[in-house]
């Protein structure tokens, strides 16, 4: 190859070279700019997914007026005023259920004639040696066979009389479980409903009762509150034997819920007109500020 020769390659590799090199530098760049425009793009819709979120809070708590009784006397009403507050930052639909817990303690049945009625004498059964103690403030050692201890020689023992948990049914006519019957609920007086005693046309601010539920009627705005559903508790006088010694807790538990008809699903109310819940839910749900 001739000198003349060796230029002219020299010169044709040089611009492949470059042209390579331009290809490439062109490439890079166009990369670095899609790469740059999709974390843009990225970055800009969080942002606009953060933007619009709902972050309002739903939020209701109980509130009650109510001094702790737990060994009840006969003859005894004792003040328990229970509602619910908005504390939250959208409207929200409300409902209540009344849990009852009650331990009876056995009692002595050689000391008295008449020990099966509850006008007799009996006593209650003390035993020396302790089992699984039960506690006041926690009903869920309110079980048969516990002990409750007076002091540490003095022990009662739970019967099978015993209830936990036992949610509250209510009717018009204050029936009751054989074991709560010297139990008294009173409710707020013209603010309680059910099937048997439904509100009259235009009543508004006032609870449903359907199934262990109590529904409030009413949206319930932030910072709203539901008039009472309770106004007492009493341990009747004409029970005083069979409740000696008893512990007695009323718990109030509640559910709070959105405008949205997925309330109807995750309440179990069906969805038909002739079911009250549904009715009075229907043209208020879906509602917006």
């Amino acid at each position: 190859m001739t000198q003349k020769e060796r230029r002219q390659h020299l010169f044709r590799v040089f611009l492949k070279s470059k042209l390579l090199f331009a290809c490439f530098s062109l490439v890079l760049s166009l990369l670095l700019i899609v790469g740059s425009t999709y974390a843009w793009i990225t970055s800009a819709d969080e942002r606009v997914n953060r933007s619009d979120v709902n972050e309002r809070r739903l939020s209701a708590i109980i509130e009650e007026d109510f001094n702790r009784v737990y060994r009840w006397a006969p003859g005894t009403t004792k003040e328990k005023n229970v509602r619910v507050r908005n504390t939250g930052e959208m409207p929200a639909i409300v409902r209540l259920s009344l849990k009852e817990f009650l331990v009876i303690f056995e009692t002595v049945t050689n000391d008295n004639h008449d020990h099966t009625t509850r006008n007799g004498n009996g006593n209650l059964k003390v035993y020396g040696q302790p089992t699984t103690s039960i506690k006041v403030e926690d009903p869920s050692t309110w079980v048969s066979g516990n002990t409750y201890g007076i002091n540490g020689s003095t022990f009662y023992k739970a019967s099978n009389s015993t209830l936990t948990n036992q949610t509250y049914q209510y009717d018009a006519l204050n029936t009751r479980n054989a074991a709560l019957v010297g139990f008294e609920l009173e409710f707020m007086a013209g603010k309680v409903f059910d099937a048997t005693n439904p509100p009259l046309a235009g009543t508004t601010e006032y609870w449903y009762y359907e199934n262990g539920y109590f529904y409030y009627s009413e949206v319930l705005p932030p910072k709203g509150v539901t008039p009472n559903l309770l106004d007492s508790v009493s341990l009747s006088d004409e029970y005083a034997n069979q409740y000696k010694g008893a512990l007695y807790k009323l718990v109030s538990e509640m559910d709070a819920h959105d405008l949205t008809r997925e309330l109807f699903s995750d309440w179990s109310i069906p969805e038909n007109g002739t079911n009250a819940i549904f009715k009075m839910y229907d043209k208020k749900i879906d509602q917006r500020d």
